[in-house]
């Protein structure tokens, strides 16, 4: 019994060896004979896109920072199927967490322009160079719970762009896609969830600057930040559960994102410090904690959870937003993702 089961074992080390091998062809070949510059954005993917006529289909615009001392998050989404506009503004700080009020629900488009949605605006004042984020509105103490008034917020931030767009699934390193791909299982829910993967987007670090006023509180925004612009279809409860990571730690960066679907695992991203970017070759993820190389450096942290707010997104999932801190001065926001809809039993 023994033997068959090692016999078991190394025949599926060597099936994923195999097809790993099969993937990191696949990976290397696509980006030798492609064109480098087809899959990069241009100046004109920083406006947003027409609608493709698919329900499902959404863009949107997120703006982050962190630091020690706070953590911000604005994300502006259109959702042309639906005629309406998603908006989160959350803002983590030491005197207390604060986010708009019914922040599930959607606004209904009133206009064709979708960069100024429920007192948010926001301007590109040079493409992946400079952003504007405005926002006056009214936002809850989330900790004060049935209680909580809301209060006069006014958000006036610039974001400054420090590096050239990264792009997910282009930028990644070709052995951490091939790994990946090598231990999915393929077969027709595979290829077919392929064919569905029509989401584009990028990643941009940089530096947030400005004021945030909330009530009688006034906070200083001077922190390292990061921006990100996607469009496509949209399933939030495609995969199992998911999560993005923007940490910066030491005069480190790292913005990365993991997502395990039913047939494969989707992960990836970067290490940015001053003198050069690289993309994530290893990842390991626990609660709270991160650890990564890439060819040229390394990054961990292990962090305190702050304060976390959970959002119920389409009645398929939900997303627990949190800002952590280590005891280094290091400091992050940490996006995870869980599917909430049951999965339909599998066919005889």
């Amino acid at each position: 019994m023994a033997g068959d089961r090692g016999d078991r074992d190394g025949g599926r080390s060597l099936r994923r060896e195999a097809k790993t091998a099969l993937a990191r062809w696949v990976v290397h070949k696509r980006r030798s004979l492609g064109d480098p510059e087809r899959d990069r954005p241009r100046d004109s993917d920083e406006a947003t896109h027409a609608w493709d006529g698919r329900r499902r289909f959404a863009e949107d615009y997120t703006f982050a920072a962190v630091d020690p001392t706070l953590a911000v998050l604005v994300r502006l989404e259109s959702l042309p199927g639906r005629a309406a506009h998603r908006l989160w503004v959350i803002v983590f700080g030491e005197h207390g967490t604060f986010m708009l009020p019914h922040v599930d629900q959607l606004i209904t488009r009133r206009s064709a322009d979708h960069w100024r949605v429920g007192g948010v605006e926001l301007d590109c004042m040079a493409p992946f160079r400079r952003w504007s984020i405005q926002c006056r509105n009214k936002l809850v103490r989330v900790d004060a719970g049935a209680l909580a008034v809301p209060v006069p917020c006014v958000l006036e931030l610039e974001h400054s762009c420090s590096d050239a767009p990264f792009v997910p699934g282009v930028d990644d390193d070709p052995e951490l896609v091939a790994a990946r791909l090598g231990e999915a299982h393929w077969d027709a829910d595979l290829v077919r969830s392929v064919r569905r993967a029509t989401q584009r987007g990028y990643v941009q670090l940089g530096r947030m600057t400005g004021t945030i006023r909330i009530g009688d509180h006034s906070l200083a925004v001077s922190a390292p930040a990061m921006r990100q612009h996607t469009w496509g279809v949209r399933d939030w409860g495609a995969a199992g559960h998911a999560s993005q990571w923007f940490v910066h730690r030491a005069e480190r960066a790292a913005w990365v994102q993991h997502a395990v679907f039913p047939t494969f695992t989707l992960e990836g991203g970067f290490v940015r410090d001053h003198e050069s970017r690289a993309p994530v070759r290893t990842l390991e993820l626990a609660d709270h904690a991160i650890a990564l190389t890439t060819s040229q450096a390394s990054l961990r942290f292990q962090g305190n959870a702050i304060a976390t707010v959970e959002l119920r997104v389409d009645g398929r999932g939900a997303l627990a937003l949190s800002w952590l801190r280590d005891e280094d001065g290091g400091a992050a926001l940490v996006a995870a993702q869980r599917r909430t809809l049951p999965r339909p039993s599998p066919r005889p």
